[in-house]
Formats: structure tokens, C-alpha cells, sequence
């Protein structure tokens, strides 16, 4: 068993949390590492001292937050699960669905963030990403010459350049961010102009990555969203 058995506590605490609690933390110690198989339901039972039931459970629970994935047939079983962004990307999405947050919010929010991830980009950038970036201009050019917003590639922008950080954490809360983004866009009846004025702010974002001017770079994604929040209101309204 890759935990040390104790007693199943005497407080409320359901004995299934206690033992999700338990195979958490030897995630989190190092003892069970992505990939690894747990022990069987009957194992982990027998050894805590519980029923399998309470273990089903429990499992259950870990399977549904992402942390442990279940597989069939001969080798299967339950296995601690590599980390997966698309979870978080997930909660953040139920998060504004079910009224968690609005659209002004959200704007207030990446106001805070983006600047600061733009200058960081501006330092730290590739070859590779000012490529990304160039190529995503270009596809959101085109659809503004084709007679038509693609609020997708101009939301995936921001992305790039959150990615253009080489953080993981900076990109896995963008990709979130960006993905409730896009929804929410393509319920505000944004015009060819609005969008051709985002399109001269991705310039000159992009020419800012390029020769690394990241106070320049910040100071204009703060404007950028003085715009921004004004298209947003004019759509609510």
C-alpha cells in the first residue's frame, strides 16, 4: 500500500472523504505518481478498514475530479491520471454558466491579468510563438475581409500570447479564461469595425513581442480593454 494505514477518524467526516483524503495526499507526497495503478477496491478495504463500498465511493469522487482514471479489460483498473487542463477549463465554463460570474467580471478580471502577461510575453517569447502569433492575425485578417468576425481566433490571440509566457499555470488559466470568452462573444453583435479595431490592437501587440517593449506592450493591453469593455456594454445594452 503506498499510504500508511490510520485509524478512521472519530469526528463527522465521511469515511469516504477520509479515504479520498488519503489516496490525495500520497498523490501528492510523490507515492502514487501519474500512471500508477492503485490497489484494488478490496485491497485498499482490507488494509483501511473499511467497506468497499466507502471505497467505491471515494474513488468515485477522485475518477469525477480528474485525479484517478478507471480502465477495463485485463490490465485495467484505477490509475492516477496525468494532469489534464481540460478539467479546469471545464469548471471554469460551469462556473459562468451557472451565474458564478458575469461577462463584466470576466473583463475586470483579465483586466488585472493581461497586462502583466503581455509584458512577461514581450521578454520571453520565441521565434516559434511571435510564427503562432503572426499566422492568427492573418486567419483573423481574413475573416474580417470574407465580411465576418471570428470571435475564436481574435479570443485565441490572447491565448497565444498567455502561451507565449512559457508558464504552465499562466496558459492553463488563459485557455480557461479565453474559452468562456469566446461564448460569451458570439452573443455581442460585434461589427466589422469593432473587430478591424482589434485587429490594429493585435499589431501592435505583435509588434511589441517582437522588439520586446514590455511596458509599452502593458500599457496598451490596458487601453485595449477600456475598448473592449465599452463593445461588451453597447452589446448588453
Amino acid at each position: 500500500m503506498a499510504f500508511e494505514f490510520k485509524h478512521p477518524p472519530d469526528h463527522p467526516l465521511r469515511l469516504s472523504d477520509w479515504v479520498k483524503d488519503l489516496l490525495r495526499k500520497a498523490m501528492w507526497k510523490g507515492d502514487l505518481k501519474p500512471g500508477d495503478r492503485l490497489p484494488t477496491e478490496e485491497e485498499i478495504a482490507r488494509e483501511l478498514k473499511v467497506s468497499k463500498v466507502t471505497v467505491r465511493e471515494a474513488l468515485r469522487e477522485l475518477e469525477s475530479d480528474g485525479i484517478i482514471e478507471k480502465r477495463r479489460g485485463m490490465y485495467g483498473g484505477s490509475f492516477v491520471a496525468e494532469p489534464n487542463l481540460g478539467k479546469f477549463c471545464d469548471q471554469v465554463m460551469n462556473y459562468y454558466h451557472t451565474g458564478g460570474i458575469t461577462p463584466q467580471q470576466l473583463v475586470e478580471f483579465r483586466r488585472i491579468l493581461e497586462p502583466a502577461l503581455v509584458a512577461m510575453a514581450a521578454e520571453r517569447r520565441t521565434e516559434e510563438d511571435l510564427e503562432k502569433i503572426r499566422q492568427n492575425m492573418e486567419a483573423f485578417e481574413a475573416s474580417l475581409d470574407a465580411g465576418e468576425v471570428d470571435h475564436s481566433v481574435g479570443v485565441e490571440f490572447h491565448r497565444l500570447i498567455s502561451d507565449a509566457c512559457h508558464n504552465p499555470l499562466v496558459s492553463a488559466v488563459m485557455a480557461a479564461l479565453t474559452g468562456v470568452f469566446s461564448e460569451i462573444l458570439t452573443r455581442v453583435p460585434m461589427q466589422i469595425e469593432d473587430g478591424r479595431i482589434d485587429l490594429e490592437y493585435c499589431k501592435r501587440f505583435y509588434d511589441c513581442l517582437v522588439h520586446g517593449r514590455s511596458e509599452e506592450a502593458r500599457a496598451l493591453m490596458q487601453e485595449h480593454f477600456d475598448t473592449l469593455e465599452e463593445i461588451i456594454r453597447e452589446g448588453r445594452d
